[in-house]
């Protein structure tokens, strides 16, 4: 008597998944290995190099200033990722932010090429980074999908010397970040414009930017990329500081 075997409808869907989780975990040891570069998959985020990135003020722990300026290709970005916010001392949590890059000018292509070639992480200064950022970028292939990166990293690096320019950058992060890429930025944008607006006295103006944060992410509603609750409470708390001392 003939054997009748019945296949569930969904084992054909099951079988197409546990191929394409397979073809990833290959491609994912290849790149490993050095054989391949996941260059395809970063140009198609817009994304092919990361910059971590720490305000640099007084609040900002040993850990933290010692991994800023560390540039790395987008490939070798997971353990960077998994390893962001490790070691940091500072009670507020940690501030690290890892912005990510196209680099279509020829100062970040070099850098990029530099990188490949030597599958190795660069460790930049304040100086390095600046003159990096500095070069042409506006008038690169890349300066649509870079733009609201190139002006947080700017921001972060200028609060010191310049805290207006760096206001102005982080206005620009908050009103003009709409892609997956850029909208993880805005609630830091937020918070440092905030501390920055409250480092140089101007209450109203960092009362302005509260006001808009909580309009922005009310508490009641889910939105995405909202703020976690340690965020909420700083800007909760800033907020008594600021109308204590009007």
């Amino acid at each position: 008597m003939p054997v009748t075997i019945i296949v569930p409808d969904y084992m054909p869907y099951f079988i197409a998944v546990l191929g394409l989780l397979v073809l990833w975990e290959v491609h994912e040891m290849q790149v490993r290995a050095g054989k391949i570069q996941a260059k395809d998959f970063w140009d198609r985020t817009g994304i092919r190099m990361f910059v971590r990135i720490t305000p640099q003020d007084a609040h900002a722990c040993a850990v933290c200033k010692d991994h800023c300026g560390i540039v790395l290709l987008a490939a070798n970005s997971r353990k960077a990722r998994a390893t962001l916010h490790a070691g940091c001392t500072n009670p507020a949590g940690c501030r690290c932010l890892l912005v990510g890059l196209y680099g279509g000018w020829p100062d970040a292509q070099k850098l990029l090429d530099r990188m490949k070639q030597t599958s190795s992480s660069v460790h930049f200064t304040t100086e390095d980074l600046r003159a990096l950022l500095g070069g042409p970028w506006e008038r690169s292939v890349s300066a649509s999908v870079d733009r609201v990166s190139v002006h947080l990293l700017e921001a972060m690096l200028s609060e010191q010397t310049d805290p207006d320019a760096a206001a102005f950058r982080y206005r620009f992060v908050i009103d003009h970040a709409g892609t997956d890429r850029d909208l993880p930025f805005v609630v830091p944008a937020y918070l440092r414009l905030t501390d920055l607006h409250r480092s140089q006295k101007q209450i109203a103006e960092a009362l302005a930017v509260i006001e808009r944060f909580d309009h922005h992410y009310p508490e009641d509603r889910t939105v995405p990329h909202a703020p976690n609750a340690n965020q909420r409470s700083f800007m909760k708390a800033a907020k008594q500081q600021l109308l204590a001392a009007r």
